[in-house]
């Protein structure tokens, strides 16, 4: 799933393997700490520019990261949900029954599912077509296993708080997209089927062509969390606060 307007881009370098005759012990719920925060600014309308940040990272095992190619469970998109049993499954099949917006409408208990009004039309519900006509409204889940760095853009208030921005509010294409940088960065194991402590640094990458208009001069700040492939969540961090200006 990509946005047209915001686009997630990952780099990865500094990975260090760390060999067994010096390898220290290191938790296998992988470990993050900030390092630093860039923002490339094109000064072109036709391009997007780029905010960068940079974690160092610390995991006993090294199973850290996700193929481009891996979809299937735990690391699918989404979760459709079959009927009667409630049951999810990640895969669609046109003869199996599963929970639709007909059944939002007419069987009890369904009726609290979301309503199909934007954001949810695009968040939890699939319309299935079948050439112009469209033949069914499907409702799914969003998976978060999905993706294993999630990034979470905090503005400051007048009154020094900061609060999480939603960036749904800009949001004016007619086609459902993602909006958002949660996102994927690669297996950085040499040998998964080796476990050993891994340590190094992920730069990743947030493009969009709408930061500056977005933020102009609001002072932000990212929270900032990664996932290993067992599923175990980091430690949570939260950026310096900057502003786009300050990070050139």
């Amino acid at each position: 799933m990509k946005s047209i307007w915001i686009v997630s881009l990952v780099v990865i370098f500094g990975i260090t393997v760390i060999s067994c005759l010096d390898a220290p012990q290191y938790s296998e719920i992988p470990e993050i700490e900030f390092d630093k925060i860039h923002f490339v600014d094109i000064k072109d309308p036709s391009f997007a520019d780029t905010l960068i940040i940079s974690l160092k990272f610390k995991d006993g095992d090294g199973d850290i990261g996700i193929g481009p190619s891996e979809t299937q469970t735990p690391y699918n998109d989404i979760y459709y949900v079959r009927y009667p049993e409630r049951t999810l499954t990640s895969s669609y099949s046109p003869d199996k029954a599963y929970v639709t917006y007909k059944t939002k409408r007419t069987v009890a208990g369904y009726d609290t599912l979301p309503a199909f009004v934007k954001p949810y039309n695009c968040t939890n519900w699939q319309v299935i077509t079948q050439g112009q006509k469209v033949t069914d409204t499907l409702y799914f889940q969003l998976n978060p296993n999905h993706y294993n760095i999630f990034i979470t853009f905090q503005t400051k208030d007048a009154t020094g708080k900061f609060n999480d921005f939603d960036f749904s509010s800009f949001y004016t294409y007619p086609l459902c997209e993602v909006i958002g940088f949660n996102g994927r960065f690669p297996i950085l194991s040499k040998d998964l089927s080796q476990p050993g402590p891994l340590e190094g640094t992920i730069r990743y990458g947030m493009t969009s062509a709408a930061f500056n208009f977005i933020f102009t001069i609001k002072t932000l700040r990212l929270k900032v969390r990664i996932q290993d492939r067992a599923l175990n969540k980091s430690n949570e961090l939260f950026t310096p606060e900057f502003t786009l200006q300050s990070t050139k």
